[in-house]
Formats: structure tokens, sequence, C-alpha cells
């Protein structure tokens, strides 16, 4: 069963980031979106997600609207049909805010 994790958390403010990626599990997917897009371009996500299986996301509109570019190529962006693909491919979401 693979989960959407959804982070919507500034890493900076909050420990949501660091609290999804200790309940991610292999085949599960991580989608930042509002000021958890701020997480992009840390390395420390990267790293945290190197070997692990899991695909990692940021909503597009998002990354815009706060000048974020994503430097690491284990992120994709995604657009608002995009966020609903992913919702639908995956059985279970969890917010992490």
């Amino acid at each position: 069963m693979s989960t959407l994790h959804i982070v919507n958390k500034s890493p900076f403010r909050t420990d949501a980031l660091q609290r999804c990626l200790a309940l991610v599990s292999p085949g599960d997917s991580i989608l930042l979106i509002e000021d958890g897009v701020l997480a992009a371009n840390l390395s420390t996500l990267a790293d945290s997600l190197a070997g692990r299986d899991v695909n990692c996301y940021a909503l597009s509109e998002d990354l815009v609207a706060r000048s974020v570019s994503v430097a690491d190529t284990c992120i994709w962006t995604v657009d608002a049909a995009g966020f609903v693909t992913l919702v639908c491919e995956h059985r279970n979401s969890l917010s992490h805010g």
C-alpha cells in the first residue's frame, strides 16, 4: 500500500519534513507544496532520499510563487493536474504540517 506524503510547512520553521522522512516506506512518494517547497533545494533532502525507492515531487506553482528552483534531479515538478494524478495513484495520503 503506497502512501503519498504531503509536506506543506517550511523545513526552517517546523519538523514536518523530518517527521515525513521518518515515516516513508519504499514505494511511497513525497509531495512538497506551499512552504514545503522550500525543502526542494536542500541537499539534506536529496541525501535522505538516496537509495530509498521514494519519489519526491514539488508543486510547480508553489515553486514559482516562492522563487525556488529545484537543484537536485531526485525531485520532479508537477502542476495541479499532476497533484491530482499523484493522489489517485496512491492508496493513502498523509499530510505533514
